[in-house]
């Protein structure tokens, strides 16, 4: 857990070196507060933040249907459960470990306080938040604009493993297909090449 928490903290700090200090991000992640999550368990996030040291989870919302319908992906080195720094409301998505997964708490109050009075989180915050809004427009745009295949293909080309570590029904369920579409464009991928 030490060599990759490190290395985690190691890439975070790479991507952020402009903005935080490792001082600074050794007081937000709760070393001590190491969750261990099994394939299948869903999380309890208690209005809380989260580094996710290793593994993958997904986010899904029920729709009004009572269907399962895959939001997101979180893989290592990314954070989740992160609504509570925006609003005082319960998360909106539920969250599942997709295999093993181990992630750290972060400390709320640190970050709140140190965004407030820390100019470099505070841009090191922003800049999350646009990488987030980022993805959400890409998103978006593509499930309008794109088919199901070049949906598929960015996913691939983003994530080259994603197949040999999420089932097929959740990634169908992410592309907005079902797990029959889904085969039939990899048949069809897999018949051209």
């Amino acid at each position: 857990m030490d060599d990759k928490y490190n290395s985690i903290m190691e890439k975070i700090l790479n991507r952020y070196k402009s903005y935080i200090s490792s001082d600074t991000l050794e007081k937000l992640v709760e070393v001590k507060k190491t969750l261990h999550y099994g394939k299948g368990e869903l999380l309890n996030l208690e209005n809380k933040g989260y580094l996710l040291l290793s593994g993958i989870l997904r986010g899904f919302y029920l729709d009004a249907d009572g269907n399962d319908v895959t939001h997101m992906f979180v893989f290592e080195g990314n954070t989740y459960g992160m609504d509570f720094v925006t609003t005082d409301k319960p998360h909106v998505c539920s969250f599942e470990a997709l295999e093993a997964c181990v992630a750290v708490e972060l400390n709320g109050a640190v970050l709140r306080e140190q965004i407030q009075n820390n100019p470099g989180l505070m841009m090191a915050y922003i800049h999350m938040l646009e990488e987030a809004l980022k993805r959400k427009i890409l998103r978006e745009t593509s499930l309008v604009t794109k088919t199901a295949t070049e949906r598929y293909m960015d996913l691939k080309k983003d994530h080259p493993q994603i197949e040999k570590k999420v089932n097929q029904a959740h990634i169908a369920s992410y592309l907005g297909i079902s797990p029959v579409s889904l085969s039939r464009i990899r048949r069809v991928i897999r018949e051209e090449n």
